[in-house]
């Protein structure tokens, strides 16, 4: 079964709305509230705007407990326990019961928004410094009594002091106690007016307390934070001016780097035109190793055909020589039979035959002469052309050597 001071409090905002307007005690300033399934949200509580349906429950309670009255207490500059802010009152009791503060702990204020909502939900008689419930009605008159200031108290009883020797007297001035009850009705509803407005100040003071109290917290808090910062920010232009002694030390060490830079880049280029001259010579060389190497392709291709050419004339060397050794045997053969012949002639002197013969022998020894000397010119025609074929040979192998050599230092200047 749901709690009769927040079904109350909800059949309110049924009536009235959702969300409704609730005024202040004094009746003039209002704020917003909207009733949700976990409690009430309002609008004049900056930082915390929900209140739980149980801090209405516990408000009525300490109101019980405390005889149909309490007093609402003040939250601003004390802390739970000090002498404004006990657990005997409204703000205090909340707090403990509701919140779970302790002894010490600063308290945020709610006694405003749930004092005027049980008021407007008529469950409670919101005045000024108290808060009590409707059914005690004795209690809330004598507690309206209090509430006024001594000054007001004195002049209400002199004026009505003024009216009992009024009344006392009723057939001496009965136009002046008229007026006089006119004037006092109109000074006590301007004292009700100025007490209302009192206590609407006090509120918007205490609030206008909590919020420079935040403000002051929250400017210490900004305070140490500059000082923490100022702090940081000595050591960082000291890290700053270290810092910029350190590049003025890097920036002379990066202008001499960029001097060795330039003279190696310097060195650089000339070694790379240099390197573009030996490139240069050795395209040169390697064209002319094989233009070389063509003519060598070509001598050699010339040395195998005269090579060849040589074979066969050694081949016809060796047949003439042969041809000039039977002859040189029928030379001796030849001869020997001249001198057979002569032998013979000379025991044959007188016969022509022998004669004929011996000049027919004769002839044919001069023929074989003739031959013999053509074949010895031959055969020093054929050993004048082998001692240039050896000579060829013998350039042939020495220009291979040269080439050889000048393949090596390509390959040398290659390696570079």
């Amino acid at each position: 079964m749901e709690d009769p001071v927040i079904s109350k409090i909800k059949s309110q905002f049924d009536k009235k709305g959702n969300p409704a307007k609730i005024p202040l005690m004094s009746g003039k300033k209002f704020f917003e509230a909207r009733s949700e399934m976990d409690g009430v949200y309002v609008d004049n509580l900056k930082k915390e705007p929900f209140l739980p349906w149980e801090i209405f429950t516990e408000a009525v309670n300490c109101i019980k407990e405390n005889g149909g009255k309490v007093k609402k207490g003040n939250a601003t500059n004390s802390r739970l326990g000090d002498q404004n802010l006990g657990l005997e009152t409204l703000e205090g009791y909340i707090a403990s019961k509701v919140y779970g503060c302790r002894i010490g702990d600063p308290v945020l204020k709610r006694t405003v928004p749930v004092a005027s909502i049980l008021a407007w939900a008529e469950i409670c008689e919101n005045t000024r410094g108290q808060i009590g419930l409707l059914s005690e009605e004795k209690e809330y008159t004598s507690e309206s009594e209090n509430e006024m200031s001594p000054a007001f108290i004195v002049e209400e009883d002199n004026e009505s002091s003024e009216i009992n020797t009024v009344y006392t007297q009723p057939d001496s001035k009965p136009i002046e106690t008229r007026d006089l009850e006119a004037e006092l009705k109109e000074k006590i509803q301007k004292i009700k007016e100025l007490d209302e407005q009192a206590i609407d100040r006090e509120e918007e003071i205490g609030s206008l307390r909590t919020e420079i109290e935040a403000r002051e917290k929250l400017l210490l808090e900004k305070d140490s934070e500059l000082q923490a910062l100022q702090e940081k920010f000595t050591e960082k232009s000291e890290d700053d001016t270290r810092l910029e002694s350190r590049i003025t030390e890097k920036e002379d060490e990066i202008e001499g780097l960029t001097k060795e830079l330039r003279e190696k880049v310097e060195n650089v280029k000339i070694l790379t035109e240099e390197l573009s001259v030996k490139e240069r010579e050795i395209e040169k060389l390697e064209e002319s190793i094989s233009i070389k190497d063509k003519d060598l392709k070509t001598l050699a291709e010339e040395v195998i055909t005269r090579v060849g050419e040589m074979k066969k004339i050694e081949e016809k060397l060796t047949l003439k020589e042969r041809k000039i050794s039977t002859m040189e045997t029928m030379l001796t053969t030849a001869e020997e039979k001249v001198k057979n012949l002569e032998k013979q002639l000379s025991a044959f002197e007188g016969e022509e035959k022998l004669a004929i013969q011996l000049r027919e022998k004769e002839e044919f020894i001069k023929q074989l002469k003739g031959t013999l000397a053509s074949k010895e010119e031959a055969f020093s025609r054929v050993s004048e052309e082998n001692r240039k074929y050896k000579m060829q040979q013998k350039l042939a192998s020495e220009g291979l050597r040269q080439i050889d050599e000048q393949k090596a230092s390509k390959k040398w200047w290659k390696r570079l």
